[in-house]
């Protein structure tokens, strides 16, 4: 368990001094520019909905005026609430506009796992190749077939770790003492998704059934921890993390299981 941790964690570093060396460094610019789009994309999409649900927050917080009181202290606290009033739709305007990258930010990991699957399944496949100088047969449908593994496998990932997320919330809630030790549950739950999403594309290539995708990686869970810890952990870099955190994960995903299958034998 530790040499695979270990193993993992080192593949993960040495994945960015690979990549540059071999000529995949304009893959570290694919998913900023992933990212930029889909965010413009969604901010355009709810920019009505989000104004429309900024005037029915704001109208909830309507303070009625006294017309009548224009002097005096009476007339300070209107004027006061005037200033409200014509303020308070900008400020729930931006917070809802806060929230919503709040959210896009908390699940941008899977979004770029979903929609990076051709490029991260390539990047896996080139490594492979250059490390031992196995040609694999280019098919379009097979690899098609791969693709939507890939991105399938991220979405089903991210709909566990959200069903754990919320149960371990419930747990937490009525048992608030647990909270230390639910958040480092959670943690390893989503270094292994992450990681597993990152093997499974070395598990494709060996044309393993997801079920023996699933036991191989288990027997290997040193390496998917240590190599979805360190992805999880760059993501939360604003840009950098984008930019490095999957091409990383998935090109070190790949030397580390070629060096362990050099020592221990090909399956």
């Amino acid at each position: 368990m530790l040499n695979d941790l270990s193993l993992g964690s080192t593949s993960f570093f040495r994945a960015f001094g690979f990549a540059l060396a071999n000529g995949m460094w304009w893959m570290f610019l694919v998913p900023v520019v992933l990212w930029i789009l889909l965010v413009y994309g969604v901010v355009v999409l709810l920019q009505g909905p989000v104004d429309e649900l900024s005037h029915w927050v704001a109208s909830l917080f309507n303070i009625p005026f006294d017309a009548a009181a224009n002097d005096g202290l009476a007339g300070f606290w209107n004027t006061v609430k005037a200033l409200l009033e014509g303020a308070r739709e900008l400020i729930v305007l931006v917070v809802l506009k806060l929230l919503v990258g709040y959210v896009l930010f908390s699940i941008n990991k899977y979004i770029v796992l979903i929609f990076l699957s051709p490029m991260l399944a390539y990047a896996s496949e080139r490594t492979e190749r250059i490390l031992t100088g196995k040609d694999f047969a280019f098919s379009a449908t097979q690899f098609v077939k791969d693709v939507g593994r890939g991105a399938l496998m991220a979405l089903r990932n991210g709909l566990l770790e959200l069903c754990v997320i919320i149960g371990c919330w419930v747990v937490t809630l009525f048992v608030p003492l647990l909270t230390p030790f639910t958040a480092v549950f959670l943690f390893l739950v989503s270094s292994w998704f992450y990681g597993f999403s990152m093997f499974d594309y070395v598990s494709e290539r060996r044309r393993l059934r997801m079920r023996d995708s699933i036991d191989a990686l288990k027997a290997n869970r040193g390496m998917v921890l240590a190599n979805g810890a360190l992805f999880g952990l760059m993501m939360k870099l604003p840009l950098l993390g984008m930019m490095l955190g999957p091409v990383m994960a998935s090109v070190g995903a790949s030397i580390a299981m070629i060096e362990k299958e050099r020592t221990q034998g090909a399956p």
